[in-house]
C-alpha cells in the first residue's frame, strides 16, 4: 500500500510538468504554423547587379525568410529577393549566416513585380 501511495503521489505531483510540456508544444505548434516551409525557388539580385542568382525558399513567414544559396561567395548584408511564382520581391537583410544557408528578415514587400520584367528594364 504505501508503494501505490508514493506511485499515485509521484504522477500528481509530476502531471503539471506534463501539462506545461504539452503546452509548449502547442505553443510551438502555433510558431510553425506562422513559419511554413517552402520548397521554391527565388532569385537573388544584389544592387547594382543585373544579374540575379538563383537560391532556395526553405522556410518563410510574413518578417523573413530562410534561403539556401549554391555556388555563392560573399551575399551582402542587404539585397533583393524575388519570389517569381507570386510575383513578390522583397528588400531582404541578413540576419544570420550558417554555411550555404542564411537567415533574412524582410524589411520591404513589393507586389506585382516579376523578375523576368526587372532584369528586361536594365
Amino acid at each position: 500500500m504505501l508503494n501505490s501511495a508514493i506511485t499515485t503521489n509521484n504522477l500528481l505531483e509530476k502531471r503539471p510538468v506534463a501539462q506545461s510540456l504539452v503546452a509548449r508544444r502547442l505553443k510551438n505548434d502555433s510558431k510553425r504554423s506562422e513559419l511554413s516551409r517552402a520548397n521554391r525557388l527565388a532569385w537573388l539580385v544584389v544592387d547594382g547587379q543585373t544579374q540575379g542568382f538563383h537560391c532556395q525558399l526553405r522556410e518563410f513567414s510574413t518578417d523573413g525568410a530562410q534561403l539556401t544559396v549554391s555556388g555563392l561567395m560573399g551575399i551582402p548584408d542587404q539585397f533583393l529577393l524575388f519570389i517569381e511564382p507570386d510575383s513578390v520581391r522583397f528588400t531582404c537583410k541578413v540576419m544570420l549566416r550558417k554555411g550555404n544557408s542564411v537567415k533574412v528578415s524582410f524589411i520591404e514587400r513589393e507586389e506585382n513585380v516579376r523578375y523576368r520584367d526587372f532584369v528586361s528594364c536594365r
